[in-house]
């Protein structure tokens, strides 16, 4: 029985070619784009999920109740974990972690860039990362010990066997290969190619015992018993033990603290849930977006199919009152139209699986979602997709055999099927396409607008042809400044060189990082970005003075107390003249004093809070980053010969330059990528919706045939045929468009208010998005109206 069933199925699929390839083709588009957006999103939900116990596993985090607010930070100092382990007993195992950049690996015969990660000798009995080779309960004996991905292992012994091998790390000589592991999977929110003791660490010593600096974050595993929420107690105890004199220091003046509210608190964030939380975390409703996206996209397509099934039963009417009258049962000529759906759905599911092995690749270099093909074939994945298959085919095809099963046989077989109930369903799916598309349409507009608007507004500084070098951890920062500065200083094509602690946007080393601090000027407190710079910055930037004068390249005393500010610091203070003012106090106790006041200007996003600058030299800060100001005739030629006296001043250490401009452009990746997923989203929305129209109306004329030719025998002309199919269309297309604008709008303004910097909404942009969409479907309804309205009415009259 199936066998016959799948075997008319196909037949009547090859009789109906144009209407069979229309529902193939849109299926394998929907299910394409859908599966894409649906593997995203599985596989940034499925980060950390690989460790066994990862509901014991959690990241430790320190809040901070300020007049301001409160302030989050997981940079512990060193001596923390010690005490943890002693004072909390529901804590089993736990580990430091210090994220690492590209450090130098050398042997006698090879030296290559790396990122190391310094971890405690737990780390590997805490996390599932998957030991190919080595002591699997003790890879980090010693702090002499040291565990490389296979990766790495390969590109410094090749296919030796690594295992009790000699390599340098930076400073640190004589590390032995203790272990292998396979290469880091890419949803690990920890990341390494290779793994160091915490001790090589280059300043472990003078920080092991010191309780004011931060320097890595702390992961700690609990006894499964226990519950993360019952900690508060233990906690509370251990923040009054371990940090009184910031416990005195916060609640000094700060009456106004709400009652109930400690002045510092321990969190456990869960480590399937450290992807989402943090200032540079991946946003869990950009997850939701691709989830709803590709829902969006399916439920179109099903539209798709059902509208033209229900319409496509009035030219089956006989066939199914002949199957009636033979004797079929209702459940027989079900089965037989869905069958038909399950094939046309099996075709599309197919297609669309290698469209999305096809696709991927382009969607993974546009966004940089850097989802791997593998996670296509995952069990877990293609169970949730066929699962999908399933239950789309259930409905989509499910609903039109119920309702064509269910038609009365006498009027079938008069070549009739009632046209009340399935129009209205036709009509209301119809306008549901549209709504859906206009809705994402105009998501689509005000996403780019917005993009648009970041990235031309003035951010205060000169970005174009300022080239940007990440320094190597293994080197001084301040001596390759000093270095390239006296390399460069007769060259012409070099205008200036100066240094900073942090990046411009976001360069080829990857990093990103904020550095804020809060200082109190007479009654007033100052959150601010803490940033350290070198001279010259300034006119590299061309950035300008508005008061007051810039760094001393000679002045002691510049180095050690100066600071330049921004003009909403001065705001901030409530001075209206703030050059010579005291404020703050270095490590040394010594206050630092205001040298200079500069405009405004973004150091970080504009759509990240801003706040106000704070710049200071530093003879104990490392500089991380250095700026060169070039000329622009010749780029490409004036970069390598930077390169070539960089490799003279750090003894080839890896150059990664990059020019500002393009490291800005990680600033707008968020907003990058929201816009061109809607941008896709409602391209493929309107043309799926188009596709159905397409083929509906195709059918809808061929119902009229007989009604056009009368028509024309009467008088009427070709425009007024036009004008009565198409009002038909149209009306439901514009009812789709008075659905789905209120709730554009609405959506939109609830999306921009995430930005201190917006645009204002425009209702010329809604009303333009309405002209088009509704063009776009005259258009493509005009194509069969015209058709049939230029038909001859005698074939017209004898049509069947």
């Amino acid at each position: 029985m199936i066998k016959n069933y799948i075997k008319i199925a196909w037949r009547n699929i090859w009789r109906n070619k144009l209407h069979s390839s229309i529902n193939v083709f849109g299926l394998a588009i929907a299910f394409a784009i859908s599966s894409i957006l649906f593997v995203t999103a599985y596989f940034q939900l499925s980060f950390d999920s690989f460790h066994k116990e990862s509901g014991s596993l959690f990241k430790v985090s320190k809040f901070s109740m300020t007049e301001d607010g409160g302030q989050f930070s997981s940079q512990f100092p060193l001596p923390f974990l010690d005490a943890v382990k002693a004072d909390i007993p529901q804590v089993q195992k736990a580990a430091r972690v210090i994220y690492g950049r590209d450090e130098p690996l050398s042997t006698e015969n090879k030296k290559i860039n790396r990122i190391v990660t310094r971890v405690d000798a737990d780390f590997l009995q805490i996390f599932n990362f998957k030991i190919i080779d080595g002591d699997a309960q003790n890879a980090l004996p010693g702090i002499e010990n040291i565990a490389l991905t296979r990766g790495t292992a390969i590109a410094l012994f090749g296919t030796e066997n690594a295992i009790g091998k000699e390599l340098n790390l930076g400073e640190s000589n004589g590390l032995i290969v203790s272990a292998i592991l396979e290469d880091c999977p890419k949803n690990s929110s920890i990341q390494f190619q290779a793994l160091a003791r915490i001790e090589t660490f280059p300043s472990y010593q003078e920080n092991q015992n010191n309780w004011s600096s931060g320097v890595g974050n702390v992961f700690v595993k609990i006894a499964e018993s226990s519950n993360p929420a019952a900690l508060d107690g233990s906690f509370d105890a251990f923040v009054s033990k371990y940090y009184a004199d910031e416990l005195a220091e916060l609640n000094l003046g700060k009456s106004d603290i709400p009652e109930g509210i400690k002045p510092i608190n321990l969190k456990l964030t869960n480590i399937e849930s450290i992807h989402f939380s943090g200032e540079r975390s991946t946003p869990l409703f950009l997850i939701y977006t691709l989830i709803i996206l590709g829902v969006f996209i399916l439920l179109i397509a099903c539209i798709n199919f059902i509208s033209l099934n229900l319409a496509n039963s009035f030219t089956r009417a006989r066939e199914i009152g002949v199957r009636k009258s033979l004797g079929a049962f209702k459940g027989q000529v079900f089965f037989q139209f869905w069958s038909e759906a399950l094939v046309i759905y099996f075709i599309g599911f197919v297609l669309g699986i290698f469209l999305t092995y096809q696709l991927l690749p382009i969607f993974n270099a546009r966004t940089d979602a850097n989802v791997g093909v593998n996670t296509l074939i995952q069990p877990q994945f293609l169970g949730r997709m066929s699962l999908i298959f399933l239950v789309v085919t259930l409905i989509a095809g499910g609903y039109p055999a119920l309702r064509i099963s269910g038609s009365n046989i006498i009027d079938v077989l008069k070549g009739k099927l009632s046209n009340g109930k399935p129009s209205r369903v036709r009509n209301t799916l119809l306008v549901s396409q549209f709504a859906i598309s206009t809705f994402l349409i105009c998501l689509s507009f005000i996403g780019s607008k917005q993009l648009h608007f970041l990235q031309t507004k003035p951010i205060g500084f000169d970005k174009e042809q300022v080239l940007s070098i990440p320094v190597s951890p293994d080197q001084d920062g301040q001596l390759v400044l000093k270095r390239l500065k006296n390399a460069l200083v007769s060259n012409p094509e070099v205008l200036s060189i100066s240094g900073t602690g942090i990046n411009l946007g976001r360069g080829l080393d990857l990093i990103t990082m904020r550095s804020t601090s809060s200082w109190d000027y007479l009654d007033k407190n100052i959150n601010m970005d803490w940033i350290l710079t070198e001279t010259d910055f300034l006119r590299t930037m061309n950035i300008p003075l508005v008061a007051g004068r810039d760094f001393n390249e000679n002045s002691i005393s510049d180095r050690e107390t100066g600071l330049i500010v921004s003009e909403s610091f001065v705001k901030a203070m409530g001075e209206t003249e703030a050059v010579g003012k005291f404020i703050g106090e270095n490590s040394e106790g010594k206050p630092y004093q205001i040298l200079g006041v500069v405009s405004d200007f973004h150091f970080f996003s504009p759509s990240e809070e801003v706040l106000p600058i704070a710049m200071h030299l530093s003879d104990v800060e490392s500089v991380q980053y250095l700026f060169l100001k070039l000329k622009s005739e010749n780029l490409i030629a004036s970069v390598q010969k930077i390169e070539n006296t960089w490799n003279e001043a750090t003894n080839k250490a890896e150059f990664k330059a990059s020019f500002v401009n393009e490291n800005l452009e990680a600033w707008y990746e968020g907003e990058r990528l929201m816009t061109d997923l809607f941008s896709s989203a409602s391209s493929i929305a309107i043309f799926l919706s188009c596709l159905g129209l397409f083929a509906l109306s195709l059918l809808t004329i061929q119902l009229r045939t007989k009604e056009v030719g009368i028509r024309k025998v009467m008088g009427a002309s070709v425009s007024d045929i036009v004008k009565i199919i198409s009002f038909y269309f149209i009306k439901l297309v514009l009812i789709g468009l008075i659905v789905a604008l209120p709730l554009a709008w609405f959506a939109s303004n609830a999306w921009l208010e995430n930005y201190e910097y917006r645009i204002s909404q425009n209702p010329f942009i809604f009303l333009a998005v309405a002209l088009l969409v509704t063009l776009i479907a005259l258009a493509t309804v005009s194509f069969h109206t015209i058709k049939a309205a230029l038909m001859n009415p005698v074939n017209s009259l004898k049509s069947e």
